[in-house]
């Protein structure tokens, strides 16, 4: 498999009147061509924040970001203003959290599309625009009459397919979707993520699928990112995640045991006990210690990951050998360290 997106080391602090406060902490993974990654973890945990920074969307005087993010061969941090300028949109696009609500109220989604083909490709025929905009918004089952009207007149479920035609309008390699059907309803956040999978096979796409929603991202994702405390603390197959008997993560067992599931007619649902860690104050081993029903004495030494092809855990309780930074990124394995 051919890498279409890959991090290393990738560290964001915050900065705050007490200093600087971590949000990432070396996370490194790869995300391969054809590919879904749901990358699933707690409000909190750090999943925007590595969207905003392998994006290169950080704002340099909130935050301090170190590391690399590379998109084919192009390393985003080492790029130009200029030259980012044209890999956005055209290699990665980007479907922000509530998204929906970003549409220029005062813009009809026709004009939408223009202003974005035209700030990339100036020289773009209107009827060349016309024509592309039809076909993109026919790819997210809306009716190309829709160029007439305003994001006002659209309902929430509408709204956020257009958005996600907008990202693919420049037919980028590689598409971050970061909450994408949060605020809309069961029935119309399954059409999209039907609409989401078909798309991702139709034009091969690499897709990183941000999500709280544990069985919403292992019923799409080929791969399954579990982020805790600013680090990926598992990556899993998605076969292996749904099945019983695979070991996981304690903390990723948590998050599936929180998953709602009928048991004697009746739906239950196990929470994670206790809060994510002080992020001013982390423990010295396993971020999950304080949580983890499962914790011994050594947690309290930092974990090493253990690697299976490209999934890991980065537990103590998966075993003692250690992993070279130089095999995990020939193997292409995602890990935080």
């Amino acid at each position: 498999m051919k890498p279409a997106l890959s991090t290393e080391h990738l560290t964001v602090s915050y900065y705050t009147p007490q200093g600087p406060v971590p949000a990432l902490r070396g996370v490194s993974f790869t995300l391969f061509e054809n590919e879904i990654l749901g990358l699933v973890g707690e409000s909190g945990s750090g999943k925007s924040t590595l969207a905003l920074a392998v994006m290169r969307l950080m704002e340099p005087d909130r935050a301090e970001v170190s590391g690399q993010v590379t998109v084919g061969s192009k390393n985003l941090y080492d790029l130009s203003a200029r030259d980012l300028q044209r890999l956005w949109w055209e290699d990665i696009a980007m479907v922000f959290q509530s998204s929906m609500n970003a549409l220029n109220p005062v813009l009809s989604i026709g004009d939408h599309f223009t202003d974005t083909f035209l700030a990339h490709r100036p020289m773009m025929r209107m009827t060349e625009i016309r024509q592309k905009t039809a076909s993109l918004l026919q790819q997210v089952q809306l009716s190309p009459k829709l160029v007439r009207s305003y994001p006002h007149e659209l309902s929430g479920g509408m709204k956020q397919r257009v958005v996600i035609a907008l990202s693919l309008a420049l037919d980028p390699k590689v598409l971050i979707m970061d909450e994408p059907t949060t605020a809309l309803d069961v029935v119309v956040q399954h059409s999209i993520l039907a609409e989401v999978a078909a798309i991702q096979r139709e034009r091969h796409l690499a897709v990183l699928f941000i999500s709280h929603d544990f069985s919403l991202v292992s019923g799409l994702a080929h791969r399954i990112a579990i982020m805790y405390a600013g680090e990926l603390v598992e990556i899993t197959e998605r076969d292996m995640a749904i099945g019983n008997s695979t070991p996981h993560h304690p903390y990723t067992e948590g998050l599936i045991q929180a998953t709602p599931r009928i048991t004697g007619g009746r739906v239950r649902i196990q929470g994670i006990p206790g809060e994510p860690p002080d992020m001013t104050r982390l423990p010295a081993g396993c971020p999950f210690w304080e949580r983890c029903p499962k914790r011994l004495d050594r947690c309290q030494t930092v974990p090493l990951p253990q690697q299976t092809g490209h999934t890991f855990i980065r537990c103590h309780l998966t075993g003692t050998s250690s992993l070279s930074s130089s095999s995990s990124s020939k193997e292409g394995m995602a890990h935080g360290e």
